[in-house]
């Protein structure tokens, strides 16, 4: 029985001796918690914060393309966005957005850019082009399921000006898309010019100037004028084809000027880092750490 009082007394851990060692080894314990804990802090330091910017945009107003909602109106074309006004919005508002999320459009737009120099030396330190960058960083939210069609995103460094960045883009990106939707629309005018003039000439062949009327069956019922342009007649013809061209003239003009923004970019962090808490945490886990080291010390000590 002596015996075994005597294998367990070696066995026991005397608290007293563990706080007397550990007070020894303050100066080690303390110097790897601070150690650890300037790790957490330089980690935080270095780490990039991104925020996120939100911009909510208007639609262009339907009197904005009134003076050509009618160049299409005669039976012989096929419908086009000129048709009404509502079918060129929709048509401007695609083509708005899918030029807006396009990483291309964002590299040209920064590569342009010349108030954006921290940023892009941000992308070179990291050996990254800025459409790499933006790769789904630009987007629109869903909100039960449905989606703010005129709302929009943008996740931003700390180096970049994320809301002069994002409300300049979106002037860029309308501006773009205003030149290439007239480019469009002048070929299709140009195409319904070039179509009503060969009808012209059909209707100056036949020596048809006035155009054929609708007649009546002794039925009582009407009889369909005849489908092709040029059985307008010359005179009606001629005058389609001035206000067609006056049309053309006014596109080529038009800015299409009206304001795109609704509400500009307001901005929020996303990821905030805290120093002081990575420093905290870094100290804990120092601590830990040194006691660990002081107990393995001691286990290889006894052994």
């Amino acid at each position: 029985m002596k015996k075994n009082k005597s294998y367990l007394a070696e066995d026991e851990i005397n608290l007293g001796d563990i706080i007397i060692l550990l007070w020894r080894k303050k100066i080690l314990t303390l110097f790897i918690s601070i150690i650890c804990g300037l790790v957490g802090y330089f980690y935080a330091s270095f780490q990039s914060q991104e925020f996120e910017a939100n911009i909510t945009l208007r639609n262009p107003p339907a009197q904005l393309f009134e003076p050509y909602s009618r160049a299409f109106n005669n039976k012989t074309d096929k419908p086009d966005a000129f048709d009404n006004s509502g079918g060129a919005i929709s048509l401007f508002n695609s083509n708005f957005n899918s030029l807006l999320l396009s990483l291309d459009n964002l590299q040209i737009f920064t590569d342009q850019s010349t108030e954006f120099d921290n940023f892009k030396g941000y992308l070179k330190s990291r050996n990254i082009s800025a459409d790499e960058y933006f790769s789904n960083k630009i987007y629109q939210k869903k909100k039960k399921d449905l989606i703010n069609q005129n709302k929009f995103y943008l996740l931003f460094p700390k180096e970049l000006e994320g809301d002069i960045f994002f409300n300049n883009y979106v002037q860029f990106i309308k501006k773009k898309t205003i030149s290439e939707l007239k480019k469009d629309w002048k070929r299709s005018i140009e195409n319904t010019i070039s179509i009503h003039e060969q009808a012209l000439e059909k209707s100056i062949l036949i020596k048809l100037t006035d155009p054929i009327l609708r007649s009546m069956s002794q039925q009582n019922q009407v009889v369909n004028e005849p489908e092709d342009l040029f059985y307008k007649g010359s005179i009606i013809l001629s005058k389609e084809i001035d206000n067609l061209k006056k049309r053309l003239i006014l596109l080529e003009n038009d800015q299409f000027d009206f304001e795109i923004i609704l509400e500009k970019s307001k901005i929020s962090q996303v990821n905030k880092i805290s120093k002081f808490l990575y420093f905290v945490l870094g100290l804990t886990f120092g601590l830990f750490l040194s006691l660990g080291v002081i107990f393995f010390k001691i286990v290889l000590k006894n052994n």
